[in-house]
């Protein structure tokens, strides 16, 4: 694919471009001042600056020689602003605002060219977004290098490459309306705004090593399905037939006399026998009604604290026995690599029991076991 470009703004790029060549010549030869390097530093790092973005460029496009070396005005340029930087120490504000601001321009018209030139050469789109990112900080990111520092693209600092990617989108979008003129003149434009706001604005890409977007939403997912299983546990209780709960009511009446029964038999008074069972049977009552009626799993820790305590502490023993967890508790010491209880666990608790109480011997090692926690507990 060949690209068409305006001769008036080929023009100006060109100019743009061996101008910025000099800048960042002149910009990289004061760095090197800045780390006490000889004239050899001087000069290898302002080529760096100047025109490592453009060899990247040309030697990823594999299509001709590398610029800089076909055209010698730019190395010419580049070592002229390493001779300019050796002879004049530039420093203080107004260099610092002259660098920062020429910096922003430069990059933002060679994110163009890069763009531009990928075009020329029949690139795909994305190929073509990373020939003008890559023309405009590659050559800070092989001097950050050669000088042994991170590349400033990396870390939390102003942002560049964005800017870039603005820059070689505008010109894209308009290429394929057959506007590059246009594209060449407002891409630059819009890197150099995003830039500023950079600088003026303190705008800074979060770098933030623990932010994890998706972790957090499965833990959020997780929390969700608790609190789903809690309220269809609390509705199967709600919806369990009374003629059930009756028939379990009866069956540990029916137990516990047995119990009485045996005791006289053995020599206990009735009275004291039949009082220990009526304290047993009421006990077991009031945990299920709570366990079928209004103690329903809490799913904040505010109301498990009042599910606790509105538990006694024979209530608390006799869910234990039977295997239900009222108040939430078994979730503390909770798994993440472990899955979700199943939901159906509940019902099955109840299938147990059911199945306990309708066989007598179980039954019967049943009350026992939960005569002994009462005992130990009172």
């Amino acid at each position: 694919m060949n690209v068409e470009v305006d001769p008036l703004i080929e023009a100006l790029y060109y100019w743009s471009d061996v101008s910025g060549v000099l800048l960042m010549g002149i910009i990289g030869g004061t760095l090197a001042r800045q780390r006490g390097y000889d004239i050899v530093g001087f000069f290898f790092i302002a080529m760096f600056s100047a025109l490592g973005g453009g060899m990247i460029r040309d030697v990823l496009i594999n299509r001709g020689t590398v610029a800089a070396m076909s055209q010698p005005e730019y190395l010419y340029l580049a070592f002229a602003g390493a001779l300019i930087a050796r002879f004049f120490y530039f420093k203080g504000r107004t260099w610092d605002y002259i660098q920062s601001h020429g910096d922003a321009i430069v990059s933002a018209l060679w994110a163009a060219t890069g763009t531009v030139k990928a075009l020329t050469y029949g690139l795909p789109l994305i190929p073509c977004v990373m020939m003008g990112v890559f023309t405009a900080t590659g050559g800070s990111m092989i001097r950050d290098i050669s000088m042994g520092r991170e590349p400033a693209v990396f870390g939390d600092n102003q942002p560049t490459v964005i800017p870039a990617v603005a820059c070689a989108a505008v010109v894209l979008v308009a290429d394929s309306f057959d506007h590059l003129a246009t594209g060449m003149l407002v891409g630059p434009v819009v890197s150099f705004i995003l830039t500023l706001f950079g600088i003026w604005a303190g705008w800074r890409i979060p770098a933030r090593q623990e932010w994890a977007p998706l972790n957090d939403t499965a833990a959020q997912v997780m929390l969700l399905a608790r609190k789903a299983e809690n309220k269809g546990r609390a509705v199967g209780r709600r919806l369990e037939p009374t003629k059930v709960r009756s028939w379990r009511h009866q069956q540990m009446e029916k137990a516990l006399q047995r119990r009485i029964e045996k005791q006289v038999q053995n020599g206990r008074l009735r009275a004291a026998a039949t009082s220990d069972a009526t304290e047993l049977l009421e006990s077991f009552t009031d945990t299920m009604e709570q366990l079928h009626g209004e103690a329903i799993p809490a799913t904040d820790s505010d109301s498990a604290a009042k599910n606790e305590e509105a538990l006694s502490q024979e209530s608390k023993g006799i869910l234990q026995e039977i295997g239900v967890d009222l108040s939430g508790d078994s979730y503390e010491d909770y798994d993440e690599d472990e899955p979700l209880l199943d939901p159906e666990m509940l019902k099955e608790q109840r299938e147990n029991l059911d199945i306990v109480l309708s066989d007598e011997k179980l039954t019967d090692e049943l009350v026992e076991h939960l005569v002994q926690r009462y005992k130990k507990q009172n």
